[in-house]
């Protein structure tokens, strides 16, 4: 993601702000796509890999989403889950159970979705994750259906323009995040700042307890967008398509999953509803690309590390 979100859900980030919205258990919400025929067809559609029966038998899929990061995952005015992340998870319960509602959607954050996951919490991470090596040997990533880097959200007057300039700064991030494992790898004199929620960072920032809020560059724009005092500045780095995660060495449920992701690409599902989420045509262009479409699909990265 390399350009502005311009008009993107203009009040869901007020709201999180507001609530600080923490880890806790919503129930699943109709707020956003269910999508398409097979939503509505009340039978569990074939994706070319049978459900779990541990999953079958509890009669609704339990996925950790993010609901502080519009707009992906975030709370909206009537305190239901809303956003792309969202509709991609009705759409997936469509699928299981012939029912868009058969969805348990469990708050996560950076630093608890991978514990949520292995402890059995939930069946599935829906989180903004990105891919890194390093989390790939704790739990299993699904094919990806997003892509982003990281960059730096400063105040306007800020004179920091890159990450070179970060040397010894105190650098504010989200435990557990790309961003923040970037910086423990690649920039190591860096001091880090470290919350669990936007909404904590975002405060840190405007009370100068550091010189930049290192995060992904989706979210980074959607809050420069919104916020005048604030830009986005630096190239991305630990540039790495999102994932979704399964239990490590769970293959039944990770094929499944794949099917899932696979019958939406070839339905053009993401791009569909992601032309609902994000509604200015200009921006829906410049992020065709980083979505799964039929005859184009994403790639994680080769490497044991992220690369600095």
């Amino acid at each position: 993601m390399r350009s502005k979100f311009g008009m993107v859900i203009g009040a869901a980030m007020v709201l999180v702000l507001a609530a600080g919205c923490s880890s806790s258990s919503k129930g699943s919400s109709s707020a956003g796509g269910s999508g398409g025929a097979s939503a509505s067809s009340g039978s569990p559609v074939d994706v070319g890999a049978p459900l779990p029966d541990e999953v079958k038998s509890k009669g609704k899929l339990t996925v950790g989403v993010k609901c502080d990061y519009p707009p992906f995952g975030y709370i909206d005015e009537s305190s239901k889950n809303a956003g792309f992340e969202i509709d991609i998870a009705h759409q997936m319960a469509a699928y299981a159970f012939g029912d868009p509602n058969a969805l348990s959607l469990t708050c996560v954050t950076g630093s608890n979705r991978v514990s949520f996951l292995v402890s059995k919490r939930i069946d599935l991470i829906e989180a903004t994750m990105n891919y890194t090596p390093e989390r790939a040997r704790t739990i299993d990533f699904s094919t990806p259906y997003f892509d982003s880097g990281v960059k730096l959200l400063v105040p306007k007057n800020s004179p920091i323009t890159s990450f070179d300039q970060l040397a010894g700064q105190h650098v504010i991030s989200i435990s557990g995040a790309t961003a923040s494992l970037w910086l423990t790898q690649c920039m190591k004199d860096v001091k880090q700042t470290l919350f669990t929620e936007t909404s904590q960072a975002l405060t840190a920032l405007n009370q100068k307890r550091g010189v930049a809020f290192a995060q992904d560059d989706t979210l980074l724009l959607d809050l420069a967008a919104k916020n005048a005092d604030l830009k986005v500045v630096g190239d991305a780095k630990a540039d790495s398509p999102w994932g979704m995660g399964v239990r490590k060495g769970d293959a039944q449920m990770l094929a499944w999953v794949n099917g899932a992701l696979a019958h939406m690409q070839q339905s053009d599902f993401f791009w569909t509803e992601f032309q609902k989420t994000v509604t200015d045509p200009s921006v829906q262009q410049q992020f065709a690309k980083y979505l799964p479409r039929p005859g184009s699909k994403l790639t994680y990265p080769s490497g044991a590390t992220l690369q600095c």
